[in-house]
C-alpha cells in the first residue's frame, strides 16, 4: 500500500492509499483499521483487527480489481469484503403500474462509484442513481471497536421506488466459527436448494437433528447454502464469533427498519471460495417478485426517505 494523503478526525487517522489497484480511503484508530473502496459502491474491503492481528473481511485473491459496469453479471466479478445490495438482490423485471423496471444482478451499488467527502466524524460517500432516480448516501466513522455505518436513502421521483436493502458484508471462514443469532430467532427458512437443507422453503427449528445452523459447513463439503431465520425479527443483532482468534463481530441495527436476516454460506460450492454473510435486510427476500408475493417488499416514497444506522463492532472474547 502507497500512502498518499493525511488526514486527523477525532480519534481517528484517516489515509487515502492504493489498494491493490485501486484508490482507498483507510479509517484507523487505536483498535481497529478500515479499508474503504469509494469505486466499488463504499466496500469495505479490509476490516482488521490490530491486537488479534485479524482480518475479518472476505479477502479477493487476485491482483488487481476489474471494475464492473451497470447490469454486469456478479458471478463473473470478486465476491469479497462489506458492501450493500441495493435496489435488491436477485436480478429481475418487475412490471409496476404498467411501467417494467429492470433491476440487475445484487443491485446498482455495489458497482457504483461514489464520491467522497470528509466530514468531522470519518468519511462520506455519495451516489445518484440516473436508473433508478434515488441518492444514496453512506457515513463511516470508527467509534473504538465499532465501524459506525449510518444510511440516507432517498427518492427523487414522484413515484414509489419498490427496493431492497440488504447489507451484503462477506467475512472470513474458518471451520470453528461460530454464528450468533438474536434469543428471537427460533427457526430457519432454506431458500437454496442444497444437499446440506434440502428443497427451498423447507423450514427448520434452530435446533435439530439435521443441521447445525450456529456452525459453518466443513470445508472439505464443497457446498453453499442460503437461508433466512424466519419471520421478522424483534432485535436487531446477529454476529460472528472466531474462536481461535479470540474474538467475535457483532451487528447491531434497527430491527423496525431492518427486520428481515438473511444467511449465506460458500464453503469452496460457489467458484471455490470460502466466505459467509449474515445478511440483514428490509424485504423478504432477495427477489423483487417473491418480496412483493410476501407482502414484504418496501417502497422507497419522495416524502419519506429511509434513515438508518448499523454498529460492526469488532471485540475480544
Amino acid at each position: 500500500m502507497t500512502e498518499t494523503r493525511d488526514i486527523q478526525i477525532k480519534n481517528t487517522q484517516i489515509r487515502e492509499i492504493q489498494w491493490k489497484n485501486l484508490r482507498g480511503i483507510q479509517l484507523e484508530n487505536q483498535l481497529l483499521s478500515v479499508v474503504v473502496l469509494p469505486s466499488l459502491g463504499g466496500k469495505l474491503a479490509s476490516v482488521y483487527h490490530k491486537e488479534r492481528k485479524f482480518e475479518l473481511a472476505a479477502q479477493y485473491r487476485g491482483e488487481s480489481y476489474r471494475i464492473p459496469q451497470f447490469g454486469a453479471d456478479f458471478s463473473q466479478y470478486d465476491a469479497s469484503g462489506l458492501d450493500d445490495a441495493f435496489p435488491n438482490i436477485v436480478g429481475a423485471e418487475l412490471e409496476l403500474d404498467g411501467k417494467k423496471h429492470y433491476y440487475p444482478d445484487h443491485g446498482e451499488i455495489w458497482s457504483s462509484p461514489f464520491h467522497v467527502e470528509y466530514l468531522p466524524e470519518g468519511v462520506g460517500l455519495s451516489y445518484e442513481s440516473e436508473i433508478f432516480g434515488y441518492t444514496y448516501e453512506k457515513k463511516i466513522f470508527l467509534s473504538g471497536d465499532r465501524i459506525c455505518l449510518e444510511y440516507d436513502i432517498q427518492n427523487k421521483r414522484t413515484e414509489p421506488l419498490p427496493c431492497i436493502w440488504t447489507f451484503h458484508g462477506l467475512v472470513r471462514y474458518e471451520e470453528d466459527m461460530e454464528l450468533l443469532y438474536g434469543e428471537d430467532v427460533r427457526a430457519f427458512r432454506n431458500v437454496f436448494e442444497s444437499r446440506e437443507l434440502g428443497e427451498v422453503d423447507r423450514i427448520y427449528k434452530r435446533e435439530n437433528d439435521i443441521y447445525n445452523f450456529e456452525r459453518v459447513p466443513h470445508m472439505e463439503s464443497e457446498t453453499m447454502v442460503k437461508y433466512y431465520a424466519e419471520g421478522r425479527r424483534q432485535k436487531g443483532f446477529c454476529g460472528y464469533r472466531y474462536p481461535s482468534a479470540g474474538l467475535e463481530c457483532r451487528y447491531h441495527y434497527d430491527a423496525e427498519i431492518i427486520p428481515y436476516l438473511g444467511v449465506w454460506i460458500t464453503a469452496g460450492g460457489y467458484r471455490g471460495d470460502y466466505n459467509c454473510a449474515l445478511e440483514p435486510a428490509n424485504g423478504y427476500y432477495d427477489d423483487i417478485r417473491i418480496a412483493r408475493e410476501n407482502k414484504s417488499l418496501y417502497y422507497l416514497k419522495r416524502e419519506k426517505p429511509l434513515r438508518f444506522g448499523m454498529a460492526l463492532e469488532v471485540c475480544r472474547i
